[in-house]
């Protein structure tokens, strides 16, 4: 059996660089599966430009040409935008990209980081080192949007000061008056929610006022990889980011792969869970003896599946991947992890299972229930 594959990235555009980093683990993936086993997959690359209008078009015809599966949409609006098509057509999109929780779709398989794998280790990053003034800057969509919302429950959970929180449209440069923000603010934290232009201008527009003499900043983000890192430069040393995959972690497929297939030749967690997802697809694919989605979720779902990024479980009622967060700091272009969790954890997109934490109005993190309210059986 050739599975066809859809390989959706936008590889042009405003978050270019992701989408090349994510396409060239798929395909690196591909080009593995085919010295091991033959011409196994036949994958289908569109590439909608980060225009939400052509993720529908090509997508429809995707799957009216009869794909089946669609390994793609960096952001979170373009998954959005294809789930009615996948609903509508019964095709399922293997979605690789860290994203803000708060959603599972049977036509969708999450595996990227979850908000328990990144808004929550970072916040609590920030409180360990002392930092209390924090600013949130995002970008002006979905992801933007609920990462800054979640963000900013954390953090005051914590104790901290939210001084600002601004949004720069997608594709946009950060307006300077964003960054003087941050100075008269006096903020010490700054969280960075941005893609593309945007995060590379706010990181070269702080890294110009700490040159200049200005306080420094601590900058952390959820989805900082080395996708971008190149283009961002020396701005970006000390910068904390969290992932589920960073590049020290990269073994030979997936560096053969990147210098193949990555226009810089490096591996981001982007690659690394496109690379992953390809691979669990086909071991699914083959365990099923069919591409018809259902039975190939829940073949994907049996049990863990050997991958680059070692083995990866999904829950098959979430439908999210379990996976190891990671902390790392940027120095001089490359990641150094400084913190992992001990294993894989499961996703929790709707942050139930979070322990409560105290906050200055309630001390007690179990504060007792609101007198008025009774328990009806």
């Amino acid at each position: 059996m050739t599975l066809r594959l859809g390989l959706m990235f936008s590889t042009t555009g405003s978050y270019a660089a992701l989408g090349q980093s994510a396409l060239a683990g798929a395909l690196g993936a591909i080009e593995a599966l085919g010295q091991r086993h033959g011409h196994v997959i036949a994958p289908v690359v569109a590439d909608p430009g980060g225009d939400i209008a052509a993720y529908d078009r090509i997508a429809r015809g995707l799957l009216e040409s009869g794909v089946r599966h669609i390994v793609g949409a960096i952001t979170s609006s373009s998954r959005k935008e294809l789930i009615p098509l996948l609903e509508r057509y019964g095709g399922l999109l293997w979605y690789p990209c860290p994203y803000e929780g708060f959603e599972s779709n049977d036509h969708v398989v999450y595996l990227g980081a979850s908000p328990n794998h990144h808004v929550v280790p970072v916040a609590d990053w920030i409180a360990a080192q002392g930092l209390r003034q924090v600013y949130l800057v995002g970008s002006n969509y979905v992801w933007g949007w609920e990462t800054l919302r979640l963000a900013r429950e954390c953090l005051v959970a914590r104790g901290l000061d939210i001084v600002g929180e601004r949004f720069v449209p997608l594709g946009a440069v950060t307006p300077d008056h964003i960054i003087d923000e941050i100075a008269e603010q006096r903020a010490d934290c700054v969280v960075d929610s941005l893609i593309g232009p945007s995060n590379v201008s706010l990181l070269r527009g702080l890294d110009a006022r700490r040159t200049s003499g200005a306080d420094p900043v601590q900058v952390v983000s959820f989805n900082q990889t080395e996708a971008d890192l190149d283009d961002i430069g020396t701005a970006a040393n000390g910068l904390l980011a969290a992932g589920s995959f960073f590049e020290p972690d990269a073994g030979d497929d997936l560096r053969t792969a990147a210098r193949r297939h990555a226009p810089n030749g490096r591996v981001s967690s982007f690659m690394a869970t496109s690379h992953a997802a390809v691979e669990i697809l086909f071991a699914a694919a083959q365990q099923a003896g069919t591409d018809d989605p259902a039975a190939v979720f829940r073949a994907a779902t049996a049990a863990p599946v050997p991958t680059v990024m070692g083995d990866i479980a999904i829950d098959p009622v979430l439908r999210h991947a379990m996976l190891t967060p990671k902390l790392s700091i940027a120095e001089q272009g490359r990641f150094r992890i400084v913190q992992r969790a001990d294993g894989p954890i499961p996703a929790d997109p709707y942050m139930t299972g979070q322990p409560p934490t105290p906050t200055r109005a309630s001390p007690d993190p179990w504060p007792n229930p609101r007198p008025n309210l009774r328990i009806v059986s």
